[in-house]
């Protein structure tokens, strides 16, 4: 069995490099101790590193955006990888491509990945089901391991100096919809939604990167308000502070970090019962989860939030948080180790003429 000695560690390659603006890499790679090397580089960085290494794809519509990127030429570079005796580790965060345009290519791509990967992983079971029924999964390969919660990467604030900070101290309920503010997460159905069921007091916040036409640069109701571009831990703490609720009203999801960072931040959230939500909310304890395919179903768990009212929500939101330290990092990290050591231990020789 190939054991990585102390004094040289395994080299792990993992891809793309987000940790800029998702803390989800920074912590999962920091908590995995000496034993392994974890460094952000392609494929052909992985390649240029010692032979017996791990490569951990991450979201892989990143694939496409290298120069010259495509799914023969990667695949062809992970065939090279596993001949110098390399595993490989394929996390599946979503399903659908946020850009249709690519659907062809990263259905290729895929159909490449599950052949090729020494172990698929998700992040929960739900997740896990919603696949099965677009991807045949080797029921060997595929792994479970849940997404940590985060937990010391962002400030904890207190509710009432963020509704100062953020203008909103008369308000009486605060809705938030963070993060990337994309059409999957359909944030103009939100404002809709909460225009016709809100009070006078109460109040959308709609705070984080948009891309273009996906949010209007002017809400036309004093009620909705736009915090644009990237958000710092700082920032994104007061939001969620000064919220009573978080909304995430996707289109899709499989994975949600929102809904994590929410309960990490002891807020609950309203959303549909999908596989992302189905993970991290607990209803009616954490949240409110509405069938998707309901007509107005949106509108009505909006309504319902805000007629509970503050109280009910912060109960929620302790709730959320108390499930949430059950995903600490030290036993995510620990099923991550237990992982990636025993593909090491599976690890031949390279083959004879593969690079050193």
């Amino acid at each position: 069995m190939f054991r990585y000695p102390p004094d040289r560690p395994c080299p792990l390659t993992w891809f793309p490099d987000y940790s800029g603006t998702n803390p989800y890499q920074s912590l999962l790679y920091g908590a995995l101790g000496p034993t392994f090397d974890p460094q952000p580089g392609t494929i052909e960085d992985a390649l240029a590193r010692p032979a017996r290494g791990l490569f951990h794809l991450h979201w892989e519509h990143a694939v496409f955006a290298t120069p010259g990127g495509s799914a023969e030429a990667f695949l062809d570079a992970l065939l090279a990888f596993r001949a110098r005796g390399g595993r490989i580790v394929w996390t599946l965060h979503n399903l659908e491509p946020r850009n249709e345009a690519l659907a062809p290519a990263i259905a290729d791509l895929r159909s490449g990945l599950v052949e090729l990967a020494d172990a698929i992983h998700l992040h929960s079971l739900p997740a896990l089901a919603a696949a099965r029924r677009v991807l045949a999964l080797p029921p060997g390969k595929v792994r479970i391991i849940p997404h940590a919660s985060y937990d010391g990467a962002y400030p904890v604030l207190h509710r009432d100096p963020a509704r100062e900070a953020l203008g909103l101290a008369e308000a009486r309920m605060v809705l938030l919809l963070p993060g990337r503010l994309a059409a999957y997460k359909q944030p103009g159905a939100l404002a809709a939604a909460f225009r016709s069921v809100a009070g006078p007091r109460d109040r959308l916040l709609l705070a984080g990167e948009a891309v273009p036409g996906a949010v209007p640069a002017d809400p036309g109701d004093g009620r909705i308000l736009v915090l644009p571009g990237f958000a710092p831990p700082e920032v994104v703490s007061r939001c969620h502070a000064a919220a009573d609720l978080v909304a995430l009203p996707y289109d899709r999801s499989l994975t949600s970090g929102s809904a994590v960072l929410a309960a990490t931040l002891g807020r609950g959230v309203v959303g549909p019962d999908l596989p992302g939500l189905r993970d991290v909310v607990e209803p009616p304890r954490t949240g409110l989860l509405y069938d998707p395919a309901e007509e107005g179903g949106l509108a009505r768990s909006i309504a319902t939030a805000l007629g509970e009212g503050a109280e009910v929500w912060a109960r929620r939101g302790e709730a959320a948080r108390a499930l949430a330290a059950a995903r600490d990092l030290r036993f995510v990290a620990a099923a991550w180790r237990d992982l990636f050591g025993s593909l090491l231990a599976t690890a031949g020789p390279p083959r004879v003429g593969a690079a050193p």
